[in-house]
């Protein structure tokens, strides 16, 4: 079992995809294993985020599925600082990834990830209903991987 591990998710605006990871992966409590997340573009799109109730319907999504007393209040940008000291980083996907690179160094182990944002490739919610819709389907995968991830490393 590894200790004292550090692990980074990151994604564009840090109010869905890492923030589901991250929320998820803390409510597991697994022992000497620290969360992070961070967004590529989150001070970007911060006051548009928050505008749009991005960051809100996330929190609700969480609370739906118990966890928000694990969820962090706002959105944090990817900086080099937040960066270091991190065992594993992992991407939402290759979009994250390609724009961490450009504004970070990020360790030869990062994984990227496959899951898609709303508004990217297929996603596009025209309605409330679809948002609510990709954003259960989103949660799904992520904590699908977050398992996989879990088992992988042999962490409980």
């Amino acid at each position: 079992m590894l200790r004292n591990m550090t692990i980074h998710f990151i994604c564009r605006g840090n109010v869905l995809r890492s923030l589901i990871a991250e929320t998820y992966l803390k409510s597991l409590s697994l022992p000497d294993i620290a969360v992070l997340s961070s967004g590529t573009v989150a001070d970007d799109y911060r006051v548009s985020n928050i505008a749009l109730g991005y960051r809100d319907n996330t929190r609700q999504l969480l609370a739906r599925h118990g966890l928000a007393t694990y969820t962090k209040q706002a959105a944090e940008q990817l900086t080099q600082a937040r960066l270091n000291n991190t065992q594993l980083v992992i991407c939402a996907n290759q979009i994250a990834f390609d724009e961490a690179q450009a504004i970070v160094k990020l360790p030869a182990n990062t994984i990227v990830w496959d899951i898609m944002d709303i508004g990217e490739g297929t996603r596009i919610a025209n309605s409330a209903a679809a948002r609510h819709a990709y954003e259960e389907e989103i949660y799904t995968e992520i904590t699908a991987k977050v398992d996989g991830l879990v088992a992988e490393l042999g962490v409980s």
